[in-house]
């Protein structure tokens, strides 16, 4: 039987990755008066972060679980196994309540396989690993060798990013408003990642924008695997491409390393961080 793959739109997962027998749950985001989910009504990531720079106020809602249950339910009646990769559960409550929703469903379905993984990650790092998963997949690994390869990535999926200011982490409870007025105030251009427990934690405080760029490389040379195990590296943004840029430039040149692959940081995780962010995710010794 072949095995289904489910994430979430949080997964940023860009368009041009392979999707076969791969769905994508949707979250809700407000902005202002509208909500979208991105599957069903969207928004573009071009549009959202410029309603963001004009004031409009932003929210976010988990993956419904009823919603996650007839997903899952639907491919499991078809005859497919289910592997979920799941948000971070240190930033939501998504990925426990697909938790839930599966174990209900491994006791109705006991001839069929079916599991979550937690990513302990967020945006296209989540999605670095859904896309590790897929090939893995794809080269014919049978669904318990794919549930142990998934569970044994997730310390090695590496996430770094910058953002401009502090205050959107700050009011949706990321960092404290302290440390996001401080750091206003001084200039400061922070550098967080996402430690082995999915939380969003400080890596490095620095001067500026360009050196902010350089930090996430930095990060990355000292963190990397070798470079032929890096298949495939994302480098997120939100609407400021020519940063995700210099970011990849920097990669190829210092790094040598060639499987870069920009994408979007789209409108569920862009409410947390604000225009500007800029992530980038690789396979490391450690996170």
């Amino acid at each position: 039987m072949s095995i289904y793959i489910f994430s979430e739109i949080t997964s940023d997962y860009p368009a041009t990755c392979p999707k076969k027998d791969v769905s994508i749950l949707p979250m809700t985001v407000s902005i202002g008066d509208d909500t979208y989910d991105n599957i069903n009504t969207f928004i573009s990531a071009k549009d959202f972060y410029a309603r963001m720079q004009e004031g409009a106020l932003t929210n976010t809602a988990m993956v419904q679980p009823f919603l996650a249950k007839e997903a899952f339910e639907a491919k499991l009646k078809e005859g497919h196994d289910v592997l979920y990769i799941g948000f971070s559960s240190a930033l939501s409550g998504t990925c426990a309540g697909c938790t839930r929703v599966i174990e209900e469903l491994a006791a109705k379905y006991p001839d069929r396989k079916i599991a979550a993984v937690d990513s302990l990650n967020a945006s296209a790092g989540e999605g670095l690993l859904l896309w590790y998963v897929i090939q893995k997949r794809d080269e014919g690994a049978s669904f318990d060798e794919l549930l142990e390869y998934a569970q044994n990535l997730v310390p090695h999926t590496v996430a770094l990013f910058t953002v401009n200011d502090l205050h959107h982490l700050a009011r949706l409870g990321r960092c404290s408003k302290a440390s996001a007025m401080i750091g206003t105030m001084m200039q400061i251009k922070p550098v967080l990642h996402v430690d082995d427990e999915g939380r969003l934690m400080p890596y490095a405080k620095v001067m500026s924008r360009k050196k902010a760029l350089k930090a996430l490389v930095d990060g990355m040379e000292e963190r990397m695997l070798p470079k032929d195990e890096q298949k495939k590296v994302f480098i997120g943004h939100g609407a400021c491409y020519e940063d995700a840029e210099i970011v990849k430039k920097l990669i190829e040149e210092r790094l040598d390393v060639h499987t870069i692959e920009i994408c979007d940081i789209g409108p569920v995780i862009g409410a947390h961080t604000n225009a500007g962010v800029v992530a980038l995710f690789f396979l490391g010794k450690n996170k």
